[in-house]
């Protein structure tokens, strides 16, 4: 090179070094992946509607030490959410069990064929339990949601046709959902065991004894109930969140999203983690302020679960609309309860 270029070349090669060290791509490189594992690397954690947000305020903590350490905003998230899954998931921080455990696969619907890809919803349970979600670019992913079983059996008929791929299978815990047909367990707030909250007992109190032979009321919400009001108090009272957790687009949201102020009884509030807000059982004087959301069907239901992990439960609630004058009706709904 002569001599005299030496020097613009050396400034252009710094100013281009300071940009890329600047990308998160090459901040994952950091982290021991090459580049293009650092570009699926990337992609995938954007689409992982299961991360929990990192606040500007918590980030603005930080911020001078780990700009110092090269981090950006982004990068440091990531770093956060691949060890807190590390200790989630190797270290036993859950009482998960195998059999109990859950695991999502990304179906890369979207991308074009190559010599290299493989098309794994071939082998997928007969009817796979597939949801959608936004990743932070605004694009859909679609992903599938395996128990332990469907794992293990995905896995031995992939690798017989494809014995040298190995598809990126993300462990997550999943708020259980046992919702009883014959009595209100789960509820929130509400000790079923006791006699004056038994189904027999509420039936009598409210209208003359059946005969005998009549089979008890359903109890309401039902296990398999769409639509279903859920209530919210924490993050997924905030529709960007909600969105990209169920799956809708920017351009529908606005009509999609419909939140309606509301309140739940026998409830409260605690901290969890020392930032989270966990909905936990309380006596009747008790009530919590949040909103409500008109829940369509199974898939945003389990997008829902996912997202909220095996901390919590989803249990029985009575839903109570607050209009202009304070009161707006009610409704039995579900919520997530701290479990």
């Amino acid at each position: 090179m002569a001599d005299f270029l030496k020097p613009r070349y050396t400034r252009t090669k710094q100013i281009f070094v300071r940009r890329i060290i600047q990308s998160p791509l090459v901040l994952l490189i950091l982290f021991g992946l090459s580049s293009d594992e650092a570009v699926k690397a990337i992609s995938d954690w954007r689409a992982d509607f299961t991360r929990q947000p990192i606040s500007q305020a918590a980030w603005l903590l930080v911020k001078g030490e780990k700009e110092a350490e090269g981090f950006n905003k982004e990068s440091y998230h990531y770093s956060l959410s691949k060890a807190q899954r590390s200790r989630t998931f190797n270290n036993g921080a859950t009482t998960t069990t195998d059999k109990e455990a859950n695991y999502l696969i990304k179906l890369e619907c979207n991308s074009l064929p190559s010599a290299e890809s493989v098309d794994v919803v071939r082998y997928l349970p007969e009817k796979p339990n597939t949801f959608t979600s936004i990743d932070d670019d605004g694009n859909a992913n679609e992903f599938c949601l395996l128990s332990s079983r469907e794992r293990a059996e995905f896995l031995s008929a992939l690798s017989k046709a494809h014995p040298s791929h190995q598809p990126d299978l993300i462990p997550v815990s999943v708020a259980p959902k046992n919702l009883s047909p014959t009595s209100l367990y789960p509820t929130l707030g509400v000790d079923t065991t006791l006699p004056q909250f038994r189904q027999d007992q509420r039936q009598r109190g409210s209208s003359p004894s059946p005969p005998p032979s009549s089979p008890p009321s359903p109890v309401r919400p039902a296990q398999d109930e769409y639509p279903v009001w859920y209530f919210f108090y924490g993050t997924l009272t905030s529709a960007n969140i909600l969105s990209r957790v169920i799956g809708v687009s920017s351009g529908e949201k606005e009509n999609a999203i419909q939140y309606k102020r509301a309140r739940v009884r026998r409830g409260r509030l605690s901290i969890l983690g020392g930032k989270y807000l966990a909905l936990v059982d309380a006596d009747g004087r008790s009530t919590v302020g949040g909103w409500a959301y008109q829940v369509k069907n199974q898939n945003e239901e389990d997008s829902l679960r996912v997202y909220e992990t095996r901390r919590y439960e989803v249990v029985r609630c009575n839903i109570e609309f607050i209009d202009g004058n304070g009161n707006g009706g009610s409704v039995h709904g579900l919520t997530f309860r701290l479990a």
